[in-house]
C-alpha cells in the first residue's frame, strides 16, 4: 500500500495518557491541521481547566460533552458535530457530562 499524505494510519499514532482523565491520539498533517482521537473520562471533583482559542471540528462518538462559551453552554452527544471556531470571541472549556467517558474524534487548526 502506498503512503499518502491523505491517510492517517492509527496503530503509527499511539494512544497517549495525557493525565488522569485524558487520552489522545494525534497524526499532524502537512496542511496544517492537528487530527485526533480523544477519551475524556468524568471526573466530577476535578477543577474547571483552562480556556481553549483554538479551533476545532468535533465528532462525537460516544458519551456526552459540554462546552461552556463566555456566552452560554452547547451539550453534544453520539452522532453530533460541532464547529467551534478559533480565536478568544469562541473560547470554550470542555466538560463531561454523566457517568461514561465521552470518545471523539477532533480536527484542531488556527
Amino acid at each position: 500500500m502506498t503512503d499518502s499524505p491523505y491517510l492517517f494510519r492509527a496503530a503509527d499514532h499511539p494512544l497517549a495518557q495525557i493525565n488522569e482523565r485524558l487520552k489522545v491520539r494525534e497524526a499532524h498533517s502537512g496542511f496544517g491541521i492537528a487530527l485526533r482521537y480523544q477519551e475524556r473520562a468524568p471526573d466530577p471533583d476535578a477543577p474547571e481547566g483552562n480556556w481553549c482559542e483554538t479551533g476545532h471540528s468535533i465528532f462525537i462518538l460516544a458519551g456526552r460533552i459540554q462546552y461552556r462559551f463566555d456566552d452560554g453552554t452547547v451539550e453534544a452527544g453520539p452522532g453530533d458535530m460541532l464547529h467551534i471556531p478559533a480565536g478568544p470571541a469562541h473560547r470554550h472549556k470542555p466538560s463531561v457530562l454523566g457517568a461514561e467517558t465521552v470518545r471523539y474524534v477532533l480536527t484542531e487548526f488556527g
